[in-house]
């Protein structure tokens, strides 16, 4: 596959009713408007152990991944991705931060999962600048991944049955 732009990779959000009850289709929200940037900020839990069963050099050991998808652009209070969002900046709990964030990847699959939206900033900034957006989507457990669907060979139609049109 050739190189691909960003933009390409597509970022909604939708309500978070409870983990169990993914939202129907028409729920989600696309988070592109005004955003300037999205960008994976995951974080990789790992410690160093050597073994007796090898030399006594170290290794690394993977123990965990976190994903983290930063976003940061211009505020819009009418757009309703952005909207969704800002209302959860003075959430106090946990579960009030719980939003559904899905990934449209540019081969196809489809990352989707319960995630907390965190460090929301909606508005502020210098005078003369515009109105800034900005905070992230902590996936709460490893997302779900869709592969992407495999596209069917379409047949050409003929005129005479034998091939030719």
């Amino acid at each position: 596959m050739a190189r691909q732009k960003n933009a390409k990779r597509k970022h909604f959000v939708a309500p978070f009713k409870s983990a169990g009850e993914k939202p129907e289709e028409l729920a989600w929200l696309p988070l592109a408007n005004y955003i300037e940037t999205i960008e994976d900020d995951s974080d990789e839990n790992t410690d160093s152990a050597g073994y007796y069963d090898g030399d006594g050099s170290e290794e690394s050991v993977f123990n965990g991944r976190s994903e983290i998808w930063n976003f940061s652009g211009n505020y819009n209070p009418d757009d309703p991705a952005q909207k969704l969002i800002a209302s959860l900046k003075r959430a106090q709990t946990d579960d009030e931060r719980r939003i559904w964030h899905k990934i449209e990847e540019t081969d196809g699959s489809i990352v989707t999962g319960v995630a907390k939206a965190l460090e929301i900033k909606a508005g502020g900034g210098d005078a003369t600048d515009y109105e800034a957006f900005e905070g992230h989507l902590d996936y709460v457990k490893t997302p779900e991944i869709t592969p992407p669907k495999k596209e069917t060979p379409v047949k050409e139609e003929t005129t005479d049955g034998k091939g030719a049109v």
